[in-house]
């Protein structure tokens, strides 16, 4: 249905960007401390709007902007990461001296580019989402002026991410000279019909994909992701290990799924993702084995992940893709909300060593992320062993066994690193003195949420599976 309502969600998030500038420019420094509570009452706003919308099928731009049952999944998701990284921030903007009305106005546009993606069914306005997103990203990743690290971060993010965008308006070139169309409906179409696809659709093809394996960190394009996460202030880095593999991901669904699936498997399709499955569950747990620092042993966690959930995309399991999804942000922000609570003032104690005998001397922080450890390992009853099984099984339901046994050893084989956190958080002498601030109720809210999260799912994840399945049933 035509309705300038599929617009509502999105309006009330670029509003409360404008919002916090204007109010930033009008008060001063005066105006800094309420800039965050601002932020979580327009996502909550934009949260209800999105329950109000569904099953109501709202469509704008023609119906290349729509708020379907996918769409609403999806934008729920980025506003609970949002809101959950805006909760983690509170506490942190204020010790480490960040602009709060940039970094508060930054995130909201990033997840405005985030929504305009998992809603859209034109390779023409994805590019305007992943624009928005991106060049927020690189922004926040630069925030910390003083960190060598953040500006290095920012500026391998920018290169990469240029680069990564120049792929996709090229390969959008190729596509459209060999559909005549760039929404994916008619791309599908055109492609589906075409027995004999030549070099301009193939080259397309190549092309996006290149894009958007950069955008959710598959290996060779990944190179980006260690180097960023450790730079970047870590509520931005938890927006970073959520949104943007939300909003990818999406992409490839719609994609994927118009296509009818990636295809036979002996297609070549099938072997390209296949192939790129395998490097990044491979490099990403063999590269976290070498890890000593917490940010960079969760980037390369969150690497390997993302290979698992291409296993998915194989099957053809658009809706255990989604729970995945959905586990994966619990598991991810919940570990650097853990990360964030141990930045001080003048620094950020992330090496593992900096965790020896925190787990007897907070024992909230102990508690937390070792269950986040735990699950990100794939242990039951947590949620990512339901989110692996979901998808390992429908990879040899499908007769991708090779690939679910390369996914199942590689969890294997990541026991070892997220057992590391757990050793050195229990079963190691603190080398010094790590104090911790005790007052962030608002930090330690985001740490139950996520354990609740990552219980519920593991536990009793019938209502989320029907949700799933109801917006994946919509493809």
């Amino acid at each position: 249905m035509t309705s300038a309502l599929a617009l509502l969600p999105l309006a009330v998030v670029i509003s409360a960007a404008l919002v916090i500038l204007l109010l930033e420019a009008v008060w001063g420094k005066s105006a800094r401390k309420p800039m965050g509570s601002i932020a979580l009452v327009f996502l909550a706003a934009g949260a209800l709007a999105c329950i109000k919308s569904w099953n109501k099928g709202y469509a704008y731009f023609g119906g290349r902007l729509s708020l379907d049952n996918l769409s609403l999944v999806l934008i729920g998701l980025l506003l609970l990461s949002t809101l959950m990284v805006v909760l983690i921030s509170l506490k942190y903007v204020e010790i480490r001296s960040l602009p709060a009305a940039e970094f508060y106005a930054l995130l909201l546009l990033a997840l405005a580019g985030g929504m305009v993606m998992v809603s859209s069914s034109s390779l023409l306005i994805i590019f305007l989402g992943l624009e928005i997103l991106s060049v927020s990203s690189y922004v926040l990743a630069g925030l910390h002026f003083r960190d060598p690290k953040s500006a290095e971060a920012a500026a391998k993010y920018f290169l990469l991410g240029s680069l990564s965008s120049a792929f996709l308006v090229f390969g959008m070139a190729w596509l459209y000279g060999a559909s005549r169309s760039l929404d994916i409906s008619g791309v599908a179409a055109a492609l589906r019909g075409d027995a004999e696809l030549g070099l301009e659709a193939w080259a397309g093809f190549g092309l996006v994909a290149v894009a958007f394996a950069f955008k959710v960190a598959l290996v060779p394009f990944h190179m980006w992701t260690p180097d960023v996460y450790e730079g970047a202030p870590t509520p931005a880095t938890a927006f970073f290990s959520a949104a943007p593999k939300v909003a990818g991901f999406a992409v490839l669904i719609r994609v994927l799924a118009a296509l009818g699936g990636p295809g036979d498997r002996g297609g070549p399709l099938v072997l390209v993702l296949s192939g790129l499955a395998v490097l990044t569950m491979l490099v990403g747990t063999l590269a976290a084995l070498r890890q000593s620092n917490l940010k960079r042993l969760l980037a390369y966690s969150s690497i390997a992940h993302a290979g698992y959930i291409t296993v998915g995309l194989l099957a053809e399991d658009y809706a255990g893709v989604l729970f995945y999804l959905a586990a994966y942000l619990f598991m991810g922000v919940g570990a650097f909300a853990a990360a964030a609570a141990l930045s001080g003032e003048d620094q950020e104690r992330l090496e593992l060593d900096d965790l020896a005998g925190l787990g007897f001397k907070y024992p909230w922080l102990g508690i937390s992320l070792s269950v986040f450890a735990l699950s990100l390992a794939g242990f039951p009853p947590l949620a990512g062993f339901l989110g692996k099984f979901t998808i390992f099984s429908s990879a040899v339901r499908q007769g991708l066994v090779p690939l679910a046994v390369i996914g199942v050893l590689t969890s294997v084989v990541s026991v070892f690193f997220y057992l590391k956190i757990i050793v050195c958080l229990y079963m190691r002498e603190p080398s010094g003195e790590v104090t911790l601030a005790q007052e962030n109720p608002a930090l330690l809210l985001v740490l139950f949420l996520c354990l609740l999260g990552v219980f519920q799912l593991g536990l009793n994840p019938g209502n989320i599976l029907a949700l799933v399945r109801m917006a994946a049933a919509g493809l």
